[in-house]
């Protein structure tokens, strides 16, 4: 009988990372790191620090944000 073959690891997550856009009026922004798209689907704009701090905790605990380079 053939070995049974192991489901595929997710190969990493996506690491997110928060910093002041002064491009688009002094926002806070997350985006993944290394993405420096402007029109990126997954960039994020926010008006408190707080708001996308606590958005960038929630990214970081997501199990479905994966990497989209496979």
């Amino acid at each position: 009988m053939p070995p049974i073959p192991k489901p595929k690891k997710i190969q990493s997550r996506v690491k997110w990372e928060m910093f002041s856009d002064p491009s688009f009026y002094d926002m806070w922004a997350v985006r993944p790191v290394g993405d420096h798209d402007f029109n990126s689907p997954r960039l994020f704009h926010f008006l408190e620090l707080t708001d996308a701090a606590s958005f960038k905790v929630l990214l970081d605990k997501s199990y479905h944000a994966v990497s989209i380079k496979e």
